[in-house]
């Protein structure tokens, strides 16, 4: 036995061990019966389990998009890719094997979920695979990695050339693929499989769709039996077991479970939401703030959407060809389009959420059509950008504010509370940004009687100290203050808010009061960039975020003025100062800092250099807009809206004039106030 194989064995071995952890801890030493939710989530590790611990006449790799039915007729041990690669990023090992694909050339721009594969499976972790197959549809990151990883390690690779549409001669076409296929599988396994044997797989693979219909069914009541990563991890595991007697008797004792469960078992549900794309599967990912914190459910997937027909066991081939060709990715996004209109009118949902994971060409691809449908139809939108494997590309703050803001999005049809407010209390917003916190109280008229600017300085903590000390030195609001509003960045540390409110609900509220019939707003702080459509009366209509890279925002305006040399209050006058642009084409913070300092060697004047960092963000800030959709009136809020250079780039590049305040970096902490003032309903 090699020193690789015998690796293999371990890291295997691991992981078992982590799922049979993860099933013990989930029993009742009394016998007491479990929870909903730990039954359901035992019986997917028990699914999960039942993979690794099968042993079958030989070892094959593929994607899932592969039939399952055709490998289980043959009794062979399988595995998807993505499968594979989700429990490599559950257990912990994602990073070893993501670096050591790095390391041999691959580059980050890829899949993760391949990546990982292809890491693990050239560190020797995976098993030997008798035949790896990949399949040409909907992801071309699979089909180059699974033969990447055959060619080095010697092991024989089949793909089959799907075509995009469902035709009778894409049918043929794509049936004798898969003859051929059967022909190989035949021959490793030394057997062919007879009618009786499609018979019995079909059979199975017939009944768990029925039960699959069933149970998404059942996921429409209010509150959702069966929702969000639970409800998604089954489906994706049961698109590698579907056709086993397991799978069948698995959906058979869930569905008991579902339909025996009681109101006081569901709790907790605030949202419903449809699930696109994916899920994360790094550990301290934000399913538990969404689900739990937030009350955000998903109680559909497009992942878990029936689209296939019953098979036909006397075709076996042609009906796998047309399960495989129905597929709704597959084709024109129009297909995808209606299949989330169909979501959103069968489930109720108030949001749909486009988890987009990076690398994924084919997802990322209809975001704007599906966001263009759901807008026709009135229903919020978030496209979240993430990671399904690689943690690296996941910034916990920004989505924590990206989810909250959606969150708003679909609570801001609240009816406010009419009672009559007196003028002699008090509601304060306070606003704790990268750069500056910011602090503004209110009368019950909506009219500012107080508001401070400071430095934030290394510690968010003393920041809101200062701030409470400047507000209530003079006692003149002691007692008279009755609701506090938390925004910004560093609003968990506000520990006396009544609530925490992101930026851009208090953006939106703040500028919607002091500048009537905007609709369209730039906010630029520190650290990031926002673009927030609204309706008249102030309400969240949609909204995009700059990604985590730092240009576009004032940290961005900071750097390129220390490489200038001159004050970041200086930067601005010499903007406005230059006849014309020079272009900085980088958008990243450090190479363009690079690029300024190229062009100061070549005596480019600094005045010019200066107003093309403006213009640079401004380009930035406009293709942000883009992905809102642009409505006039503009207004820009923000500490950056401060800098008169950025301004006039802005109104340069988006051709209009900007609404402006007088004090624009405190109205987030004004639009904080007055949902203070508003938020007692």
């Amino acid at each position: 036995m090699s020193l690789d194989h015998t690796r293999g064995m371990l890291q295997h071995l691991i992981i078992r061990v982590l799922l049979k952890r993860y099933m013990w801890k989930n029993r009742t030493s009394s016998g007491a019966a479990l929870p909903a939710r730990q039954r359901i989530n035992l019986m997917n590790a028990r699914m999960l389990l039942n993979i690794y611990e099968h042993r079958g006449t030989a070892n094959i790799l593929s994607g899932f998009l592969v039939p399952a039915e055709l490998l289980h007729a043959y009794g062979t041990s399988q595995m998807f890719t993505e499968n594979l690669a989700a429990t490599i990023a559950a257990a912990g090992y994602a990073k070893r094997t993501l670096e050591h694909a790095e390391r041999l050339g691959f580059s980050r721009d890829g899949c993760s979920f391949h990546r990982a594969t292809l890491g693990a499976g050239l560190l020797g972790i995976l098993p030997r695979f008798d035949l790896i197959i990949a399949t040409s549809h909907l992801c071309d990151g699979q089909n180059k990695a699974l033969e990447e990883l055959a060619i080095r390690t010697g092991t024989a690779y089949m793909l089959l050339d799907v075509p995009n549409d469902g035709s009778p001669a894409s049918v043929d076409y794509l049936a004798a693929q898969l003859e051929e296929l059967e022909d190989r599988i035949a021959e490793l396994t030394g057997r062919r499989a007879r009618l009786q044997d499609w018979e019995r797989f079909f059979g199975y693979s017939n009944q768990t769709r029925d039960m699959m219909l069933r149970l998404s069914e059942l996921r429409r009541a209010r509150p959702c039996p069966l929702y969000g990563k639970s409800a998604f991890n089954l489906a994706f595991q049961s698109a590698l077991m579907v056709g086993t007697e397991f799978l069948t008797d698995c959906y058979k004792d869930l569905l008991r479970e579902v339909e025996g469960l009681k109101a006081e078992d569901l709790t907790g549900e605030k949202f419903r939401i449809g699930w696109l794309l994916a899920y994360p599967y790094f550990s301290d990912n934000f399913i538990p703030f969404l689900e739990s914190t937030l009350g955000v459910r998903a109680v559909t997937e497009e992942f878990s959407e029936v689209f296939w027909d019953p098979l036909d066991p006397g075709q076996p081939m042609r009906s796998l060809a047309r399960k495989m060709l129905q597929n709704p990715n597959l084709g024109p996004v129009s297909n995808r389009v209606q299949v989330v209109e169909k979501m959103v009118r069968d489930c109720g949902l108030h949001g749909v959420l486009h988890y987009s994971h990076m690398g994924c060409r084919q997802g990322c691809g209809g975001v704007r059509p599906i966001a263009d449908a759901l807008k026709k139809l009135n229903i919020p939108f978030l496209d979240l950008d993430g990671d399904c494997v690689d943690s690296r590309n996941y910034s916990k703050g920004q989505t924590m504010t990206r989810l909250q803001g959606f969150v708003e999005l679909m609570d801001a049809r609240r009816v406010v509370n009419p009672r009559i407010r007196n003028n002699d209390h008090f509601y304060l917003g306070i606003d704790i940004g990268s750069l500056s916190a910011k602090a503004v109280v209110i009368n019950g008229s909506g009219e500012m009687v107080f508001d401070s600017v400071i430095l934030t300085g290394a510690s968010s903590k003393k920041a809101v100290e200062k701030l409470r000390h400047a507000i209530f030195h003079d006692q003149a609001f002691d007692g008279k203050i009755l609701q506090c509003v938390a925004t910004g960045y560093g609003r968990g540390v506000v520990g006396f808010a009544d609530r925490q409110v992101t930026e851009i609900t208090c953006h939106a509220r703040g500028m919607a009061h002091v500048a009537k019939g905007v609709h369209t707003i730039i906010d630029i702080g520190g650290q990031g960039t926002k673009v927030i459509a609204i309706e008249d009366d102030g309400q969240v209509r949609a909204f995009a975020m700059n990604d985590k890279c730092a240009a576009g925002t004032g940290r961005f305006l900071e750097t390129m003025a220390r490489t200038l040399e001159i004050d970041i209050e200086d930067l601005a006058a010499h903007a406005l100062e230059a006849k014309k642009s020079i272009a900085i084409s980088s958008m990243c913070t450090v190479f363009a800092e690079s690029e300024v300092v190229s062009l100061i060697a070549d005596g480019t004047p600094v005045t010019e250099i200066a107003r093309g960092v403006c213009a640079a963000l401004a380009a930035r800030t406009a293709a942000l807009l883009e992905r809102v959709g642009r409505q006039d009136k503009i207004a820009m809020s923000g500490g950056v809206a401060k800098n008169a250079g950025v301004v006039k780039a802005i109104e340069r590049a988006l051709d209009t004039r900007l609404e402006m305040s007088s004090n624009p970096q405190i109205i987030g902490a004004l639009g904080a106030a007055l949902i203070a003032r508003d938020g007692d309903r």
